[in-house]
Formats: structure tokens, sequence, C-alpha cells
């Protein structure tokens, strides 16, 4: 890559960060006009300058590992990363949902035999409840206090916290609503078979952990060989960087290695 091009980016660059900057001002005197507090715009502008900062030095590392191919898989590689922790935290908090379950319908059960209406104990087993479960059944109870009909209110909580679990919950008690019956009884049973099917999953988990660590092994395993020659070996392979027939090649693998690791996964997923 010669200077004059490597100047012509860099210049590129600090444009477009100089244009990121200027609109990040705009928003923030848009917001401080409307009562936003100066810490959250210090929070927020500290946060826009770490991903600015972290996008750079993606860059910077694929540019010195692949030269300018590099430099343009390293941000995306930052931008896949981050979309894939996000979804691992999602997956974690929904883990955590579905593990309060058991307990939060119990609660229910005795809210209802203490004499509550099923909203005040919904309210009750939200108190006694913990994130995320708690705040999400509060939602419950506040949406039918502002005048949302119960069964809609039901539907948002689903809605928002889809999974084969809650779909049973909120169908057991919109059946008792319709039909009536012994609902403490009935809640009852369902927190035992809740609590059977997460030890169930739990057990089928462990079961395949050696299966999934093998699969996401060998999954990274031929793209972290060849980033290390890439940065070892670096006229070796500068070869596949600059011919079109080895980004075409590089580009492939890429995509095989993809849908192998995603059939992988969708393979040993636990229901």
């Amino acid at each position: 890559m010669s200077e004059a091009a490597l100047a012509g980016a860099l210049a590129f660059g600090a444009a477009a960060f100089g244009g990121m900057a200027v609109r990040g001002a705009d928003r923030e005197s848009v917001l401080a006009r409307a009562g936003v507090s100066p810490w959250s715009l210090a929070i927020r502008g500290s946060l826009r300058s770490r991903r600015a900062f972290v996008a750079a030095l993606a860059a910077g590392a694929g540019f010195a590992a692949a030269g300018l191919p590099g430099a343009a898989g390293g941000p995306l590689a930052a931008v896949a990363a981050r979309a894939w922790l996000r979804r691992r935290r999602a997956a974690r908090e929904g883990e955590l949902l579905e593990e309060q379950l058991g307990d939060a319908v119990s609660s229910v059960a005795a809210g209802l035999r203490a004499g509550l209406s099923l909203p005040q104990a919904i309210r009750f087993a939200a108190d006694e409840g913990e994130p995320p479960l708690g705040p999400r059944l509060r939602g419950v109870v506040d949406r039918t206090a502002m005048g949302i009909p119960f069964d809609d209110a039901l539907a948002t909580f689903a809605g928002a916290n889809d999974g084969p679990d809650v779909r049973l919950i909120v169908g057991v008690l919109r059946l008792h609503r319709r039909t009536g019956g012994d609902l403490p009884r009935v809640l009852d049973g369902l927190a035992s078979t809740l609590r059977e099917r997460r030890g169930a999953a739990r057990e089928v988990r462990s079961l395949t952990a050696q299966a999934r660590l093998s699969g996401a092994i060998l999954g990274f395993l031929p793209i972290g060989f060849f980033l290390f020659l890439s940065v070892t070996s670096r006229e070796d392979i500068a070869a596949a960087y600059r011919s079109r027939i080895g980004a075409t090649a590089i580009l492939a693998g890429l995509l095989l290695q993809g849908l192998a690791f995603v059939w992988i996964r969708r393979l040993l997923r636990v229901t």
C-alpha cells in the first residue's frame, strides 16, 4: 500500500470521525436543552469514544496482520464480536428468567391460598422475586392497574419473554380465567413440571458440553491458524490477500466455517 493511499485513508477516517463528533455534539446540545442530565451526556460520550477507539484499534490490528483487507475486516470482526456478546448476555438473562419461573409460580399459588386475587398474587411473586423476572412480573400488574385488560397484559409479558415455559404459564392463567377451578393446586403442579424440565435441560447440557466445546474449537481453529500465519509468515500468505482467487477462497472458507458452526449449534440446541 503506497504512502499516498495510506495518507488518503487516514484523512478519510479523520473526516469521518470528525463528522461523527460534530453530530454527537449537536445531539448532546439538543438533549441538554431538553433537560437530560450532564452525567448521562458524559456517559454517552465516553461510550461513543470507547466504541470509536475499539474500531480504530481493530482496524490497526487488522492492518498489521493482513494489510488493507485486515484493516477493513478488523472493525467488522469487532462489530460481530459485540453482537455475539450481546446475544450471549441476552441468552444468559433468558436462562436465568426460566430458572426463576418455578419459584415464581409457587409464590403465586401461595398468594392465592392466602386470599389474594390473581393480580395481587402476581404482585406478591414480583416482590419476592429477583431480576430479571421480578420487574417483568411487576409490569403485568402495573399494566392491569392502568386499565389494560389482564389477558392483554399477559400477552405482552409472553411476547417480551418468548419461551415454552412462559407460554405454558400464560396459557394456564388464561384457561383458568375462562373455566375456573382450583388454580393454586394447578400452579403447584405446574411449578413441579417447570422444575423437572429445567433439571432435564441442565442434565442434557452437561451431557453435550464436550460436543459443544469440540464444535467451537474445530470452528475457530482454522481461522486462528490462518491469522497466526498472517502474523508470523506474512510474505508467504500475502498472495492469498492480493489475488482474486485467494480472496475468493478466504471468503468461501469463512462462509463454510460459519455455516458449519451454526449447523453444529443447531444440532446441539437444548429446547
